[in-house]
C-alpha cells in the first residue's frame, strides 16, 4: 500500500510566492508471521493434524539477494537465528496467528528462506526437551539433532518443518504470489504466513490386544487380563540428519549404536480384560477391528529391531537377549462349567486362573524397525492354551512275570 504526501515549502504568507511539490513514497511495514500445519495437513479441518499451539518452536532464516541455492553462501546473511515462534490468540483488533517475540519484518528487496523446528529449546535443558545444544542447520543435510536423548515419562514430539525457501511479503516459498485470501487470514490452515509444514523426527509406539483361540470341553468362557506390558533393551539416544533438506518429502535417518537403552512401562491405567473370541472362525482370526487398544503410547527414537543370532544361526535364547523384546504379564481365567450354579463370578472359586508373563522380540518379521514419522501398532493374540492340541501317546505297561516255587503234586500222596 503506498501513501503520498504533499509538503509545500512555501510561506503560508506570500500567496504570490513560487511553491515547490515533492511527492514521497510512504511503504506500511509489513511484520512476518507463520502459516503452522503438520506434514500432509490440507485443511484446517484434518482431524489430529493441526500444531498445538502451546509449543513454541524455533527458526532459522537466512536472506537472499537472488534464490536460495543449497550452498553455503546462501547462509552469509543471518535473519533469524534460533528464534524462538510463539502463538497469540485473536483480540478484538489483531487475528490470532504464529510470530516471533521480537517482531520481525518483511525486507524490500531479496529473498527470505526459513528452517523450523519443534519444540524451541535453548540446548541446555536436556532433561525436558532431550536436545543436547541447540540444533544445527546445515545447507546440505538439513537439520541436525546431534545426541538427542528421549525424554523419560514425556513424550516429547521433535519435529522439522519442510524448508521455506525464497519467500518475501510477496512471494510464497513455491513462487506463488500471496493472496488477498493469505493476508485476511482466511487460508485452509488457518494462519497467515511463512508455510511451517512439520514432520515427526521421532515414531510413535501403541499396542492393542485380543484374546483368540479355542475353548476346551467343559469350559464355558475364558477372559484374559492383561495386567503389565513393557518394552526393554530399547535405544534411547541417537543423531538425527534431515538429508536431502531441499527435497519433498525429505529422507531423514537416525544413528544409534545400541549402547545406550532403556525400558519403557505401557502398563494400562487399569487392567485389561478380553473376552475369548473363537479361534476357530476364519474370519475372527483374520479379523483386525477385534483388538482392544491399551490406551497407552509413547514418543520413541526410530531404530532397527535387532535378532541376534548363536553358532547356529538360530537367535538366541529370547530370556537372555539384549535384543528389544516386549514383556507381557496377563492372567487367564477360566470357567469350568462344573463349578456349582450357586457359585458367582464376584465369589472365590468361580474362575481358575493362571498368571502368565511372556516375553518375545519387537523384531517378529514384519516390523524389523521404527521409523520417523511412522505411528505403529502392535497388534498382540494371547492364546489361552498353548498351541499344541493334547493328543495321547497309549502303552501299556509290561507285565511283571512273577513264578512261584516248585509245587510237587505228588506230595500228599
Amino acid at each position: 500500500m503506498k501513501k503520498y504526501f504533499i509538503l509545500a515549502a512555501a510561506a503560508l504568507t506570500v500567496l504570490a510566492a513560487c511553491t515547490k511539490i515533492e511527492t514521497v513514497e510512504s511503504t506500511v511495514e509489513t511484520p512476518i508471521s507463520f502459516s503452522v500445519i503438520n506434514h500432509l495437513q490440507q485443511t484446517k479441518a484434518t482431524a489430529g493434524l493441526e500444531y498445538p499451539v502451546g509449543v513454541p518452536f524455533g527458526t532459522f532464516a537466512w536472506w537472499t539477494s537472488g534464490d536460495w541455492t543449497g550452498i553455503a553462501a546462501d547462509q552469509t546473511y543471518v535473519f533469524m537465528n534460533n528464534e524462538q515462534i510463539i502463538h497469540s490468540n485473536a483480540t478484538d483488533t489483531e487475528v490470532a496467528k504464529w510470530a516471533p517475540n521480537t517482531t520481525y519484518y518483511w525486507t524490500k528487496t531479496g529473498k527470505i528462506t526459513f528452517a523450523s523446528y519443534s519444540p524451541y529449546t535453548t540446548g541446555d535443558n536436556t532433561a525436558t526437551d532431550g536436545f543436547s545444544g541447540v540444533p544445527e542447520y546445515n545447507v546440505n543435510k538439513g537439520f541436525l539433532f546431534n545426541n538427542y536423548t528421549i525424554v523419560d515419562n514425556t513424550n516429547v514430539d521433535l519435529m522439522y518443518a519442510n524448508l521455506a525457501a525464497n519467500c518475501s511479503k510477496d512471494y510464497n516459498s513455491d513462487g506463488t504470489l500471496v493472496t488477498d485470501d493469505q493476508l485476511t487470514n482466511t487460508t485452509d490452515h488457518g494462519y497467515k504466513g511463512v508455510p511451517t509444514i512439520f514432520n515427526h523426527a521421532l515414531c510413535q509406539i501403541n499396542f492393542a490386544f485380543r484374546a483368540i483361540g479355542r475353548k476346551n470341553p467343559n469350559v464355558d468362557r475364558i477372559v484374559i487380563d492383561v495386567t503389565d506390558v513393557d518394552i526393554k533393551n530399547i535405544d534411547n539416544k541417537g543423531s538425527f540428519t534431515q538429508t536431502p533438506a531441499t527435497t519433498t518429502p525429505a529422507t531423514p535417518s537416525w544413528a544409534s549404536d545400541h549402547t545406550s537403552v532403556a525400558d519403557y512401562d505401557f502398563a494400562p491405567s487399569s487392567t485389561l480384560s478380553l473376552e475369548m473370541i473363537d479361534g476357530t472362525v476364519e474370519a475372527n482370526v483374520l479379523a483386525t477391528d477385534n483388538y482392544t487398544a491399551l490406551g497407552k503410547s509413547r514418543i520413541l527414537l526410530p531404530q532397527a529391531l535387532l535378532t541376534t543370532l548363536d553358532a547356529n544361526n538360530k537367535p538366541v535364547n529370547v530370556a537372555t537377549t539384549t535384543d528389544q523384546v516386549l514383556v507381557v504379564a496377563y492372567t487367564i481365567k477360566l470357567h469350568y462349567t462344573s463349578v456349582p450354579s450357586t457359585i458367582t463370578e464376584t465369589d472365590e472359586g468361580y474362575w481358575a486362573t493362571e498368571s502368565v508373563t511372556s516375553t518375545v522380540r519387537l523384531n517378529n518379521g514384519t516390523i524389523t524397525e521404527w521409523k520417523e514419522n511412522q505411528n505403529i501398532t502392535y497388534r498382540i493374540s494371547i492364546n489361552p492354551y498353548a498351541t499344541q492340541t493334547v493328543t495321547f501317546d497309549p502303552a501299556v505297561v509290561a507285565w511283571a512275570d512273577v513264578y512261584s516255587s516248585d509245587v510237587n503234586l505228588n506230595e500228599n500222596d
